[in-house]
């Protein structure tokens, strides 16, 4: 399978996490994963997505996210870049995820459904987050 790419740029506002989810959705399909493996690529993305939004945009329309994803045969690779507020993943505390409380989940969702998950800035300054699935046959 040649290598195939779809790419769409959003303003940093939740309403427009629809159109994430669905190419999103539209990439695990291609790849043949099962509706519970698609459902929790679909989770993961969005929940980075939602922490861009949420902690380096500011939910500040004016700020955007571009979103690319990659389909080979080994895996779906989606780059997460935005204009926000510089991120620092080390800054994090993971919390016990025993604790009954709302929010703070969304990195270990994230962690634990990719397979890799690399935080850096571009040469311009801009974040970027890359999200590989691997494609095995127990995904599918």
């Amino acid at each position: 399978m040649a290598s195939d790419h779809i790419h769409i740029r959003i303003t940093a506002h939740p309403a427009n996490l629809k159109q994430i989810r669905a190419m999103t959705a539209k990439v695990a399909a291609a790849a043949g994963l099962a509706e519970k493996e698609a459902g929790s690529v679909i989770l993961a993305v969005d929940e980075a997505c939602s922490n861009i939004i949420k902690h380096c945009c500011k939910n500040d329309p004016t700020r955007s996210i571009d979103v690319t994803a990659t389909l080979d045969r080994d895996s779906i690779c989606l780059v997460l870049v935005d204009n926000g507020k510089p991120f620092d993943i080390d800054s994090i505390k993971p919390r016990d995820i025993r604790e009954i409380k709302p929010g703070g989940l969304g990195v270990h969702i994230i962690r634990q459904v990719m397979d890799v998950v690399e935080y850096s800035h571009t040469p311009e300054g801009l974040n970027q987050v890359k999200l590989i699935k691997k494609l095995t046959p127990w995904n599918f």
